[in-house]
């Protein structure tokens, strides 16, 4: 299958786990666009982040960014396709998040991006 990314694809809202479970939690908003090589931005608004410090913002992106890479890989058969995946909003919980949670929400916004494209041209 491969990759096409025509038009945008505005506010992607992914949840993954719950909170106080142990398990973690993550929730981001995320938009995904036609673009000439692939591009991660993030440019999370500080209304989930709240008051958490820079450093567990920058794992919990980085941990996104990871599940964006690793499943628009897998759609494109190995090749990262053109597009640039625009991150608006992150949930950074100082307890409650978790790394592989971020990732999961990562590749569940590329899947359902790509999901709401297909029904538009399907």
């Amino acid at each position: 299958m491969s990759v096409v990314v025509d038009r945008p694809v505005r506010e992607i809202l992914v949840r993954a786990g719950t909170q106080t479970n142990c398990n973690g939690i993550a929730r981001i908003l995320a938009d995904l666009e036609p673009a000439e090589q692939f591009a991660f931005v993030d440019a999370h608004e500080s209304v989930w982040t709240g008051d958490c410090d820079d450093e567990a913002i920058s794992w919990c992106v980085e941990a996104v960014r990871r599940g964006v890479v690793a499943e628009l890989t897998e759609q494109g058969q190995g090749e990262l396709p053109a597009v640039r995946f625009v991150l608006r909003r992150i949930l950074v919980h100082p307890i409650d998040s978790a790394p592989h949670r971020n990732e999961q929400v990562g590749r569940m916004a590329v899947t359902e991006g790509l999901r709401r494209l297909t029904e538009i041209t399907g």
